[in-house]
């Protein structure tokens, strides 16, 4: 069962011998469900074609970023299932930076770990980050001269080219911390 409000992420799976010879077979499933279906599903009866590939796709939050093999279409289907609504685009910006293709089981753990929030820009993390980090001795004196003239762009350059990374999204950025 798909728990999120997002759409279920379904799969266009096309036999790649009928493409190839000129004929358009295939049809609509689940995403999930992706890597259980067989040429005698696509054509109705028991075929001598072998291969299957996912043509198109919805659903899937930009996690998917053109064809693929069923198999890996269903495991990133069940990766997005594991996330929130919140989680999901970021997951999507994450994947498509990090994500070990080979080792969809640790998909939504690696991306938690790595995931540092969405932020209005680097500039806004690096003063939140420090916040979040520092001691409370240390965040009094940002009310203090000099401390309030913090040029935090110029210390987001320095977070940014030390393992932080981040990918512009609508109305912020996604920072990731992948060591």
């Amino acid at each position: 069962m798909y728990a999120s409000t997002q759409v279920q992420p379904r799969v266009w799976i096309g036999c790649l011998a009928c493409y190839n010879g000129g004929d358009l077979v295939g049809d609509w499933y689940d995403g999930d469900m992706a890597g259980l279906v067989t040429p005698a599903d696509l054509h109705g009866r028991t075929t001598s074609h072998e291969e299957l590939w996912v043509m198109d796709h919805d659903g899937f939050s930009g996690a998917l970023d053109g064809e693929c093999s069923p198999d890996h279409a269903a495991e990133v289907a069940e990766a997005l299932a594991e996330l929130t609504d919140d989680e999901s685009s970021a997951f999507a910006a994450w994947f498509q930076l990090y994500a070990e293709r080979d080792e969809p089981d640790g998909w939504v753990e690696q991306f938690r770990e790595d995931y540092r929030g969405f932020h209005d820009s680097e500039a806004d993390f690096a003063r939140e980050w420090f916040e979040e980090t520092s001691s409370e001795e240390e965040r009094a004196r940002l009310n203090q001269w000099p401390f309030y003239d913090i040029d935090w762009e110029r210390a987001a350059q320095e977070l940014f080219t030390g393992g932080f990374t981040s990918e512009e999204t609508l109305g912020g950025i996604h920072v990731f911390y992948a060591a």
